[in-house]
Order: C-alpha cells, then structure tokens, then sequence
C-alpha cells in the first residue's frame, strides 16, 4: 500500500494543492507501478515557495525540490523532475537490456553457432589508428576501412604480432 505523506513549513496546505499533488502521485503510479511511499514538503520563507518530492519504491527513490514565487508552480516543477527522472531511468534500463544480451543464432543444429557482437559503423582509420582502436576496445581483431585506399581491411594480433589483411579486390 502507498503512504503519502503532507509536510508544510511556515505554510498550511490547502486541499486544492493536495488534491493536485494527489493527481500527479496518479500519474507517477502509472508510470512506475510499485511505489511506496511519496513525501510532498511545502515550505513558505518570505516570497519563496519551495515543493519537495520525495518517491520511494522497492529498489529506486527519486527526489526533487523547486522555488519559485508560487506554490502550485513549485510543486508542477518538483513532479515534473521527478518524471523526467523516472523517464530516463526507464530509458537506461531498456537500452543496458538491449545491449548486454546478444541473440545466439544457430546456423545447423550440430554445427557453430554465430553470436553477433555488437555493432558500429567503422570510420576510416589507418592502421597505425586501427591498432589503437582495437587495443582501446580489448580486442585481438578489428574490421575497419582504411583510410588510405578505402577498402576494408581486417588488422588482427597474435601474440606481441599484428597482422594485416588487405583484400586485393
């Protein structure tokens, strides 16, 4: 079950804004799912009206604080941060997801199987770049462009050797 607490400082809540951060909590669920437990402060300190939010859920807790002259305003912020948080959460999530399982494709039921890696699009290098390149990325072979006749070349290492091969079509 979520909790939702209401804190005001220097400032008595009223329950239109209550009614509005209780609107926008709605939306929160519906963007996350489990949350359980959400902390709206309001603080009043001269002509500052500051909103802070606090979203707490199984293994996540995001948190947002604005100032602006008005209250409302403040709070529309604050939950508009919190969003824009859960957004690229979620966005982080489904790009490492894509990214760190690689699909196993069979090419016969007893033979090798092919597992791509991932995939990028090689800009010219020479080969001297091209060995950076792959020492940089932690591998012992690298497909790439060269730079200098514009065919693609296949640089691997073996042992403290390097090899080149250059395709003659």
């Amino acid at each position: 079950m979520m909790e939702v607490k209401f804190i005001g400082r220097h400032y008595e809540i009223p329950e239109a804004i209550k009614k509005r951060a209780e609107r926008k909590i709605a939306k929160l669920k519906k963007l996350l799912g489990d949350i359980q437990h959400v902390e709206v402060i309001l603080s009043l300190e001269k002509y500052r009206h500051t909103a802070e939010v606090l979203v707490k859920g199984g293994i996540f807790e995001f948190r947002a604080k604005e100032t602006t002259g008005e209250m409302l305003t403040s709070l529309n912020k604050a939950f508009d941060i919190i969003e824009a948080q859960i957004k690229k959460e979620k966005e982080k999530r489904r790009s490492k997801k894509k990214v760190s399982a690689p699909e196993e494709t069979p090419i016969s039921p007893a033979g090798p199987r092919i597992i791509p890696k991932q995939a990028y699009s090689p800009k010219p290098l020479t080969v001297e770049e091209a060995i950076a390149e792959m020492e940089g990325m932690g591998e012992d072979i690298l497909v790439y462009r060269n730079s200098r006749n514009k065919k693609i070349n296949v640089i691997y290492r073996k042992g403290s050797d390097y090899y080149l091969i250059e395709p003659e079509f």
